[in-house]
């Protein structure tokens, strides 16, 4: 890039220039200052750089000069002071690649309960007592809120913590991205096991009997979902998504289903959104006694062409959870498993496929998990049936032995009867 330098009284302006055109594309103003070093900054034209080093002439002459890159620092320091929490919130919102579902949670921990209590703080004065007193204060709000719920006769297995863990998620999450923007040095958020949840609900793994039962209790337009969801493991929101394009059901023996959308938006308003990672955009095989029961309730409820919904709503469109969930739990009362959810269908699938001798790779597959951390829970299953199995095999051995060594004995035992009787 060529160089046209201006000289003037105190500094100068150096024109940049395209080498091949000739045009003038930005200037950069320069000077020495009373540090003797010399100083400088581009600008697009050359009268912003004409009217900087003027301002830089005055500061010297008023005895206020410091170094710009000095100022500039300080500049930057007064307005991180001034950022609040709610501010970075919003700001880190904005920039994090969130699916639609997790946005909508973050936003309603954000505004209820997260900055009511701390929204106003300034980022650079929160301090680690500040988010543990708010920790302490929401564990009481969320327990007293719970004890609220069951004593107006709700059923559900919850005790507040989910929701204290999922606050204290969202505060940690935009609390170290601002550490890596450079507004903390380090995050606040220290509250001991706040980030660890273990959930009140043990998971169930059905039987196939109690599988069918299930299956027989539902309405005739959501039976299919039991044993799809039982032996493929889809999540809930997934099943919700299904198109006919997605199922491949000509051959009952590579039937397949394609994991392609979730259902993402939770209220009245479904839409059907991306999975939940990209490890969740997944085919997986069906069963050949599944097929059936899908194509006839493709036949009878499905919409109609390759782009509709394979469960919808009676009345169209994305099927309601609270629709699923009124009828669930009828029939799971009536089977007698009370606690049972729906996401037990998932984990039922994933227990038996482990049971089955499927390995770690094959489990993250079937589940679309990102991290083997949660597949490992299930080809411990996997792996404590095979020990077992390796057992009997190992214990088949001796036990053969053993018997031959009885029958030995117990003929041994009839000679010698027979010779003393002879005797």
């Amino acid at each position: 890039m060529a160089k046209e330098t201006t000289r003037r009284m105190f500094g100068a302006l150096e024109a940049r220039k395209n080498r091949k055109t000739g045009e003038v594309t930005s200037w950069r103003a320069r000077y020495t200052g009373p540090d003797t070093e010399r100083h400088e900054r581009p600008f697009v034209d050359k009268m912003a750089g004409e009217a900087w080093l003027n301002a830089e002439r005055i500061l010297i002459d008023r005895g206020e000069w410091t170094p710009p890159k000095v100022r500039d620092a300080a500049e930057r320091a007064r307005s991180q002071q001034a950022i609040t929490l709610r501010d970075w919130a919003e700001r880190s919102m904005v920039n994090k690649a969130l699916r639609t579902s997790t946005r909508d949670r973050y936003r309603r921990m954000l505004n209820k309960r997260i900055l009511p209590a701390l929204g106003d703080i300034p980022l650079a004065d929160l301090t680690r007592m500040d988010v543990t007193t708010w920790y302490m204060t929401l564990a009481v709000t969320l327990a007293k809120e719970a004890d609220e719920r069951r004593a107006r006769g709700y059923k559900g297995n919850t005790d507040g913590r989910g929701a204290l863990y999922s606050a204290y998620q969202v505060l940690s999450s935009i609390l170290a991205d601002a550490v890596d923007h450079e507004l903390l040095d380090v995050s606040p958020a220290k509250v001991k096991g706040g980030l660890q949840y273990d959930p009140l609900h043990e998971p169930v793994v059905l039987t196939s009997e109690q599988m069918w039962q299930l299956t027989d209790l539902l309405p005739d337009y959501l039976r299919a979902f039991v044993p799809l969801l039982a032996t493929t493991g889809l999540r809930k929101g997934e099943m919700r998504a299904l198109m006919c394009r997605h199922l491949t059901l000509d051959d009952p023996e590579r039937a397949v289903v394609q994991v392609r959308g979730t259902v993402a938006v939770p209220g009245r308003n479904y839409k059907i959104g991306d999975p939940k990672t990209k490890r969740s955009r997944r085919d997986i095989a069906i069963p050949s006694f599944v097929v059936p029961i899908l194509r006839e309730h493709i036949d009878r409820f499905s919409e109609p062409g390759p782009g509709g919904i394979v469960f919808p709503a009676k009345s169209g469109g994305v099927l309601s959870v609270a629709v699923i969930e009124s009828w669930w739990q009828g029939a799971r009362e009536q089977v007698g498993l009370a606690d049972l959810h729906v996401h037990d269908l998932r984990h039922t699938a994933l227990t038996w496929a482990a049971r089955s001798g499927a390995t770690l790779a094959e489990l993250m597959a079937i589940a679309g998990h990102s991290t083997p951390e949660v597949a490992l829970r299930y080809q411990h299953v996997g792996d404590e049936e095979r020990r077992h199995a390796i057992a009997e095999k190992v214990g088949a051995v001796f036990q053969d032995e053993l018997a031959h060594r009885r029958a030995t004995r117990a003929r041994t035992s009839d000679d010698v009867g027979k010779a003393g009787t002879a005797g």
